[in-house]
């Protein structure tokens, strides 16, 4: 049997609240699969506010859910390509 990962990328941009970028700011992934155990992951945030994820799983994630330090920002459905805007 043959076991292939699935490679996820997304991007995750964090403004504060008047809409301004906030750089290195590390940003947390909790995934959820269909079966396999929760993963985590965490980039920061470049000049421009933006963290970029680009991920193996063992099976394509349905959700992924989002922190900055110990506030989680919300649940979302993952799809790859992705795009999520956290207001800080």
């Amino acid at each position: 049997m043959q076991v292939t990962d699935t490679v996820v990328s997304f991007e995750v941009e964090v403004v504060d609240g008047e809409g301004i970028p906030v750089p290195a700011l590390e940003v947390g992934a909790r995934y959820l699969y269909p079966e396999a155990p929760r993963t985590w992951s965490s980039e920061y945030t470049d000049g421009e506010g933006c963290a970029r994820f680009c991920d193996s799983h063992i099976e394509a994630p349905v959700e992924v859910c989002l922190f900055v330090g110990d506030d989680e920002c919300g649940s979302f459905a993952l799809a790859d390509g992705g795009r999520f805007l956290l207001e800080m």
